[in-house]
């Protein structure tokens, strides 16, 4: 049977041609990621007003001059040749913009028209497209906060994005964090749709027969082809019309978790990976088995690095630093206002066999605790630290028992309550709660992948004026946990394997599909709106926590 082309083939279902996501914002810069349908030059334009006119064919003129003839600066424009190697995708990087200022923007062609495209407005012709820069100071503010994107786990249902469409604009959100599963490679059921490492071990015969070269692999031609394999995931995932319209209008920040590369990344052993691709009464070279694996990480984060982390603030990962992972940097921070933010990265650098900080790696560590000293941190009354896996959730009894069964195994194990991760949680949270008890100050842990809503205040028997909170808001559209496992969810307690710490169960909701709208007020309070469908007319429910 011959291999399929993930760049033609539907599977039944629609994927993504043109489709813009407006990444980090600044006071004075923005990042815009733009995916075109066809490859050549394409420029990006922003304006403070709306272009108007004859946007199909811009009177036939230049762009340039177009804009001139609208009282727009003709020099706000970027071109850039989109071509096949990034899946004609680009970050457009805009500087020297003006704070708290609307500006809308447009991907237009400076060619004419052609039997092959018969409009230059590529976006921004029908819709309008725009985003607002931060504003110098920002006491109050609102953001957005989702996990756990999988449509088709739940009969291709939208699941909770046209209401976080809705409750995103009336609060006025000024970003959104996505924390982590924006894709699902993996756990599929479904006909029309693969798992991806279950589609490579039924179809390993077939790829090894076509890359062989010579009696051996051909190393860039497997690896081209898996990485067009990883790219179609999210151009499918990414296609529903409520989320694509969040995308492109509010500020996005992204951090993967295990789906977007395997089930349970870095919480199983290297072994353990090669007998997902083992087959019953077949001969399976595990050399061959070695270089599909690693060629499918591989794939896994060029893909996700061009779809969503070339658009979070710049950190020093680089297409030519892909090739190796080592070298690879996908935590990030930045601030809104006076109000810090870092995003953890769990898988980059997730290995079950290191001897010590297996979650994180020594490096990130070393990179967070630095932050936690920074001015900025220190003199913030309130700090955000995304981790897409919660520190506290689980029950220790859930924990334990789940550990045994092989298929829930690397899931457990990728918690930070596992016994596994007792060291590293242990050591962050006491520097945590020492650096944020001299003033009594915040700090609120954001995390998904559980797929429920819940929040936990946490406590340190000897730091105690330090105000711990953890909130998590999972899955937005992948089937919820259910009812039947809230029984499974801790309750107030001592942390697993850690006497200093107790932790008190403020809420949780494990039936339906949810997002949070956190509410930041002086620089200084936080409300979260957990919200998910639920009301008579299809409305929101809200659960409003206040976190003090």
């Amino acid at each position: 049977m011959a291999l399929v082309d993930p760049r033609n083939n539907e599977y039944d279902v629609n994927k993504l041609n043109t489709g813009s996501i407006v990444g980090h914002v600044d006071t004075d810069s923005a990042r815009i990621w733009v995916r075109v349908y066809k490859p050549g030059k394409w420029t990006l334009v922003w304006s403070e007003k709306k272009l108007v006119g004859d946007l199909i064919s811009l009177d036939e003129i230049s762009i340039e001059k177009f804009l001139s003839s609208q009282g727009c600066n003709q020099k706000n424009t970027i071109q850039h040749e989109f071509d096949e190697n990034s899946d004609l995708c680009n970050t457009f990087d805009i500087t020297n913009l003006k704070p708290d200022t609307t500006y809308y923007y447009y991907l237009m062609s400076p060619n004419q028209i052609s039997k092959s495209m018969w409009r230059r407005t590529e976006i921004g012709y029908q819709k309008t497209f725009s985003f607002t820069t931060m504003a110098q100071s920002m006491p109050d503010f609102s953001f957005g906060f989702y996990s756990c994107h999988d449509p088709f786990n739940a009969n291709n249902s939208n699941g909770a994005w046209p209401l976080f469409l809705n409750r995103a604009n009336s609060a006025g959100v000024r970003f959104i964090i996505g924390g982590g599963d924006q894709i699902y490679v993996d756990c599929q059921d479904n006909k029309y749709f693969p798992d991806i490492w279950e589609w490579l071990q039924d179809n390993k015969d077939e790829l090894i027969k076509t890359y062989t070269l010579n009696g051996e692999l051909h190393s860039p031609s497997l690896n081209a082809y898996l990485l067009n394999l990883y790219r179609w995931y999210y151009r499918v995932y990414w296609k529903f019309p409520h989320m694509q319209e969040i995308f492109s209008r509010t500020p996005q920040y992204m951090i993967w978790d295990d789906h977007e590369i395997m089930d349970g990344w870095g919480s199983r052993t290297n072994e353990e990976r090669l007998e997902i691709l083992a087959r019953y009464f077949k001969h399976d070279d595990p050399e061959i088995d070695q270089q599909l694996v690693d060629s499918m990480w591989r794939a896994a984060r060029i893909a996700y690095f061009e779809y969503a982390h070339s658009h979070n603030p710049p950190t020093n990962t680089t297409i030519s630093k892909l090739e190796d992972p080592e070298k690879c940097i996908w935590d990030y921070n930045f601030i809104k206002g006076t109000t810090p933010f870092y995003v953890l990265d769990l898988r980059g650098h997730h290995n079950v066999e290191n001897t010590r900080n297996r979650l994180l790696g020594d490096a990130q560590v070393d990179r967070f605790l630095a932050w936690l000293n920074t001015e900025p941190v220190k003199k913030s009354k309130i700090v955000f630290v995304v981790s897409p896996v919660p520190f506290v959730h689980w029950k220790a009894t859930v924990l334990t028992a789940g550990s045994l069964i092989g298929s829930l195994k690397d899931d457990l194990m990728d918690e930070w309550d596992h016994w596994t991760n007792h060291d590293e949680r242990d050591f962050l949270l006491d520097k945590i709660f020492e650096d944020f008890n001299a003033e009594g100050r915040t700090l609120v842990f954001l995390s998904g992948d559980v797929h429920c809503a819940a929040a936990f205040r946490l406590q340190h028997r000897t730091y105690r004026k330090a105000n711990v909170f953890q909130v998590t808001s999972s899955a937005i559209s992948r089937m919820p946990a259910g009812f039947v496992v809230s029984a499974g969810i801790a309750k107030t307690g001592t942390l697993n394997g850690n006497d200093n710490v107790q932790f008190e169960h403020i809420f949780s909701h494990s039936e339906d599909k949810n997002f949070a709208i956190f509410h930041v007020r002086n620089s200084s309070s936080i409300t979260v709106d957990l919200c998910w469908p639920g009301g008579t007319e299809g409305e929101a429910v809200i659960k409003t926590i206040q976190l003090e």
